[in-house]
């Protein structure tokens, strides 16, 4: 017996980017030439793209993160200074140090402190933001070898951080949706008390999540440096709202328990190809911004009709049953 087509959400998604790159292709065919697809679209997106993946496992539990961005930015310029004062080794421990510390304070605080994680994380934002304000004076941060070696290097013509890019969205596609640690977040999202009563150590695994997400931003850190050649303490103002949006517009419920690594990564590709596309057609930035916010509203109606019908689904399944008995 044939297996029934079944309209998922990140099917959904793929007709809406699909729509999307065919519209903006054909009323700008350079959209279409690979340098443009590989060095402005994907490369564009690569830093958002990535903390989007660990930002998937901190929502599915429930949490959030809102102090990716100037964690990102505080580990790139005291990453930068201490390869200007020291060595570029130096310049590298110190970027991975300070992601794994940022992360570390922030998932103990909602993990053994209690503390919810939208209020830890919208403090340690300002906290951080004022640090790298404070510990560069104001002033900008510049690149060295190992963080340009990172933002501007390619292999095969495609930029190296997309090649990281792919890995680890291979790495983390299996982490959620293949072990036990990614059932853990699921369960943690729809019931957390259910979930340590049952013996799971549900705080080693939100420090865990956190800590990760905090060291994915510090090999952001690099690329971001790299990429731009310098970096002020405000870089990473708007980057927190943007990784949010890329997970929510994947289908990740803000509520925990629900999402997964391809509508995240989908989400990704959605999002590249607004920020491109409406470029190239030399849309007004305002209007780009309504753009982008009709797109995530029409995602999210997709989301919630196809969930509706699958539970219906569910329902009638459940009790046809007990209509034959």
């Amino acid at each position: 017996m044939k297996e029934k087509f079944k309209f998922t959400f990140n099917l959904a998604l793929l007709v809406i980017w699909a729509v999307l790159f065919a519209g903006i292709a054909v009323k700008a065919p350079g959209f279409l030439s690979y340098n443009y697809i590989v060095n402005v679209m994907l490369r564009n997106i690569v830093e958002i793209g990535m903390v989007a993946l660990p930002m998937t496992l901190i929502i599915i539990t429930g949490g959030i993160d809102l102090s990716v961005g100037n964690t990102m930015v505080l580990a790139a310029m005291l990453g930068g200074m201490a390869a200007a004062k020291a060595s570029d080794i130096a310049g590298v421990l110190v970027t991975l140090l300070t992601g794994a510390v940022c992360g570390l304070l922030n998932g103990v605080l909602i993990a053994k402190a209690k503390i919810s994680a939208m209020v830890t994380t919208l403090a340690s934002m300002f906290l951080y933001l004022g640090m790298a304000r404070g510990v560069s004076h104001g002033d900008s941060v510049y690149s060295y070898t190992f963080s340009e070696y990172m933002g501007t290097m390619s292999f095969l013509g495609i930029p190296l951080q997309i090649w990281l890019y792919v890995l680890l969205a291979l790495c983390f596609t299996v982490l959620l949706k293949k072990t036990a640690f990614g059932r853990k977040l699921y369960s943690i999202g729809l019931n957390p008390h259910a979930t340590k009563y049952a013996g799971v150590n549900t705080e080693k695994i939100l420090v865990i999540i956190y800590v990760l997400c905090g060291m994915i931003c510090a090999l952001v850190a690099f690329i971001f440096l790299g990429r731009f050649t310098s970096v002020k303490y405000d870089a990473g103002t708007n980057f927190n709202l943007k990784v949010i949006t890329v997970v929510v517009l994947g289908g990740t419920s803000i509520n925990g328990g629900i999402g997964d690594m391809k509508g995240t990564i989908i989400g990704t590709l959605i999002i590249a190809t607004l920020n491109s596309g409406l470029t190239v057609l030399n849309i007004p930035i305002d209007v780009q911004t309504i753009v982008q916010g009709a797109v995530l509203i029409i995602a999210l109606i997709s989301y919630a009709v196809v969930n509706n019908r699958a539970r219906k689904k569910r329902i009638i399944k459940v009790e046809a049953p007990d209509a034959l008995s």
